[in-house]
């Protein structure tokens, strides 16, 4: 005889499923199920490149020279191996120097991979840019690397609502995590990756060749028409401007502000280098739309706001595309914001001398 449903028993029994995966995350927190490191086999690498990062967090513990965090502006923007053999040219010896990248923008989750860093390797720098320009909201991606165990204590001081919102991200990802514990993630060697998104898409070599750089090869509009562009700015290295604030000539601080979510997120990592011993340094990587103007249009003064030491590094663009024709500098980026490997070539070498500079002054405190 088939069981007799009723409309309350249903809804009791939906109301019973759904308490108990709203209680998975605490659960598993409780319990300590999973750990930062279960955390990153689990994200594809359409959504960055995750066994590399895991590698250079988690299976490496030589002290860092230089660590560049972040999203794609800065994930584009920089040539780690050229900083690296500059750098090792100064010290006389081999520098550690990577950069882990991932798309998408948000200081809680450069906070939370920057102190998984953190916990695991001594880095002396650490170069950043400005993660808080979107919506003031967890970032796109928070349900992959957001546990309620490891991340918790970043919750003080946030409003509920906002706490809300990253345990819902905690519940949507649990599906995934508890997959984890049924059978291993397996992590593939970034050196013999196959190729990827990142690799087609982009058309970049390998991130691991890179040192985690992304060196895109596409055209504004990321079209795939990529024309190789030789740099022939007249700026030099000397026109990039080191903030400090008795000498804040160069910048401009135009907001509008960070909202009170990322700021919240921007201040613990600013904690957190001040407490190891790590300089912080935000890096104002370049946009079309900067074309001719005289002072580095950063949106907020990161020495005053984030309420520990902080340095500002930028190139006025009237000298970083001096000499350069319009449609010249458009072939410097395959997105506003975002360098390709022309844009790269050209702003890696100019700013790297104050980025040495400001190492070498954190090796020396």
């Amino acid at each position: 005889m088939r069981p007799a449903f009723t409309t309350a028993g249903v809804a009791t029994g939906f109301a019973l499923l759904l308490a108990v995966v709203l209680s998975l995350p605490e659960v598993i927190a409780r319990a300590h199920l999973l750990t930062r490191r279960d955390v990153y086999p689990a994200i594809p690498v359409k959504y960055g490149p995750f066994p590399w990062i895991q590698q250079k967090i988690f299976d490496e513990n030589k002290d860092v020279d230089i660590a560049f965090l972040g999203s794609s502006r800065i994930w584009c923007a920089i040539d780690t191996p050229y900083v690296k053999t500059a750098l090792s040219t100064e010290l006389g010896r081999e520098a550690e120097v990577f950069t882990l990248g991932w798309p998408w923008q948000g200081f809680d989750a450069l906070y939370v991979i920057a102190r998984d860093l953190l916990d695991h390797r001594r880095v002396r720098t650490l170069v950043i840019d400005d993660e808080g320009r979107g919506d003031d909201l967890p970032h796109l991606h928070s349900s992959r690397w957001f546990l309620l165990a490891e991340s918790s204590d970043a919750l003080a001081g946030l409003p509920a609502l906002a706490q809300l919102r990253l345990y819902g991200g905690a519940v949507l990802g649990t599906p995934r995590h508890l997959l984890s514990l049924l059978r291993s993630d397996l992590m593939e060697a970034p050196a013999r990756a196959q190729p990827n998104f990142w690799n087609t898409y982009y058309r970049a070599p390998p991130i691991a060749e890179r040192l985690g750089a992304l060196r895109a090869r596409l055209a504004f509009g990321a079209s795939p028409d990529f024309r190789p562009l030789p740099a022939h700015t007249t700026a030099r290295s000397e026109d990039a401007v080191i903030y400090s604030r008795a000498a804040g000539g160069g910048f401009q601080f135009q907001g509008p502000p960070t909202g009170d979510y990322q700021l919240h997120f921007a201040r613990m990592l600013a904690k957190l280098c001040r407490d190891r011993g790590t300089r912080l340094v935000v890096l104002h990587t370049p946009a079309r739309h900067e074309l001719g103007q005289a002072k580095v249009e950063e949106r907020e003064n990161w020495a005053e706001i984030l309420g520990a030491p902080v340095e500002i590094v930028g190139i006025p663009p009237a000298r970083l595309f001096a000499g350069m024709s319009s449609d010249e500098v458009t072939a410097l980026f395959y997105e506003d914001g975002h360098l390709n490997q022309n844009g790269q070539d050209l702003f890696t070498p100019l700013v790297t001398p104050a980025l040495l500079e400001l190492h070498a002054s954190a090796a020396n405190r």
